[in-house]
């Protein structure tokens, strides 16, 4: 009976024959970062596979809210999303013929200042929301610069217990940075010196717990508005996150 339990596993060997390669944005040439905005811009025009009334980008927000607490402070957090970026990748290029590879943004290079990053250029992802505009969600304002200014945003989460409840709420593309000593207090989390502490941990529960307690969350509580919420998608038009995966 015991030996029906031990018939030895096959194991086919596998290998990746073209990785893609990923680079940090501002090692980017110009026309690499228009080729990826470009993208990013077709797929918020192309209509949703699940949903007549929005579009195939919102997509991807609605799948991260849908899967909500299950992928955040679990252990599918980080190969989850993985997948999603990958996902994400590949729909660019099967959908709107995008022929590069995501890049990340290295949050350690901006830790003096994480508002002075290029990705907030107006040829990157615009800047913070406007403070004078028209208020948007998750304590943020509509971003009015750059190539997604007055974009608009279909899906909204609200956390009640351990769940969320989905609705759909068009609204702004919004940012809200943070500012003073809540700023300077989240910046100390992805300096250099923290990066590497995190990564040095001695085992992965523990460096699983440092980094999305700490550089992982410091990163949407800085930049607040969409990327503050569940629908965090919407708010960084998945730009690959250093180091989360």
């Amino acid at each position: 009976m015991a030996d029906s339990y031990m018939v030895p596993l096959e194991v086919e060997e596998s290998a990746c024959p073209d990785p893609p390669i990923r680079r940090e944005w501002r090692s980017l040439g110009a026309a690499e970062k228009q080729a990826y905005i470009s993208a990013v811009k077709c797929l918020s025009d192309k209509p949703s596979k699940f949903d007549n009334s929005t579009s195939r980008f919102d997509d991807f927000a609605l799948a991260h809210i849908s899967e909500g607490l299950d992928i955040h402070y679990a252990a599918a957090f980080l190969p989850w999303h993985r997948h999603f970026i990958h996902t994400f990748e590949e729909a660019l290029r099967a959908e709107c013929l995008y022929s590069g590879s995501l890049a990340y943004w290295d949050w350690s290079l901006d830790a003096a200042d994480l508002a002075q990053s290029p990705i907030w250029s107006t040829s990157g992802f615009g800047s913070d929301g406007t403070s004078a505009g028209e208020r948007g969600v998750g304590n943020g304002h509509c971003v009015t610069d750059g190539p997604f200014s007055n974009s608009t945003r279909n899906w909204q989460a609200e956390e009640i217990g351990s769940q969320f409840k989905i609705s759909r709420n068009p609204h702004c593309l919004s940012r809200g940075f943070q500012t003073g000593d809540a700023k300077k207090k989240l910046q100390a989390r992805v300096t250099p010196e923290s990066i590497k502490s995190i990564l040095e941990q001695d085992s992965y529960a523990e460096f699983f717990k440092e980094l999305e307690d700490h550089a992982h969350n410091a990163i949407p509580q800085f930049i607040r508005g969409d990327f503050l919420l569940q629908t965090a998608p919407n708010g960084m038009q998945q730009i690959h996150l250093y180091p989360i995966s």
